[in-house]
């Protein structure tokens, strides 16, 4: 009588084949959710928002008060030093405030039309000047400002560095971009609503406010 070949037999329920075994672990594409997506495309709005509002209050209210400085706002006139002392700003967080020295100057304002005159005015100056010394500030509704060229220039620098904040949080607010599981930089490039159109528009606006602030610094050391 042959014998028969001994076959082991196989346990049920077990696949025959490795690979329809691995394929029936998750998938690496399933680590990501829909709801993680949506919620870290949400963060990247928020960041693009807090971009927005700053460069929107920071710009604006840089902007307001470059038309004092440069004299074409306020009252002109005279400031007629009397006196001029140092005073330290609290400037800085709540966890890291230093004194800044500003120094002051105190005197009369003479108005050069209307004849307004203010006995107790002050201002903040580059530097001390002596007793007697006559300069040329703007009143404005609420204090006096010095006619300063080279704050000029630092201003146009601070509204231009705003508009490049309220470029990059539009882009945030357009694409999610910004929250450390959102999208890549060339995935959410990518996806702009309006396309190519609203790419150059953002890209131009960006860079021509990046290379204006560059220039206001550069002429603001220079001067």
């Amino acid at each position: 009588m042959p014998t028969q070949p001994f076959k082991r037999p196989r346990p049920p329920g077990r696949s025959s084949s490795s690979g329809r075994s691995s394929s029936s672990g998750p998938s690496p594409s399933s680590d990501r959710s829909p709801s993680s997506g949506r919620s870290s495309s949400s963060a990247g709005r928020v960041v693009g928002a807090g971009l927005v509002l700053a460069g929107l209050f920071f710009g604006g209210v840089t902007a307001k008060d470059m038309g004092y400085e440069n004299g074409h706002k306020g009252t002109a006139g005279t400031l007629i030093v009397r006196e001029c002392h140092t005073e330290f700003d609290r400037v800085g967080s709540s966890r890291h405030r230093h004194a800044r020295p500003v120094d002051v100057c105190a005197g009369t304002f003479h108005a050069d039309e209307g004849g307004v005159t203010v006995e107790d005015a002050t201002v903040e100056a580059a530097a001390k000047f002596e007793p007697g010394k006559q300069l040329a500030v703007q009143k404005t509704d609420y204090r006096f400002v010095m006619i300063d060229e080279q704050w000029v220039w630092r201003s146009l620098a601070i509204v231009c560095v705003s508009v490049c904040a309220l470029v990059a949080g539009l882009f945030c607010l357009l694409t999610g971009f910004g929250s450390r599981r959102g999208p890549k930089f060339r995935e959410a490039w990518r996806r702009v609503p309006g396309g190519a159109a609203v790419r150059v528009v953002l890209a131009g606006a960006g860079g021509l406010a990046a290379l204006a602030a560059g220039a206001a610094l550069l002429v603001d050391g220079i001067v």
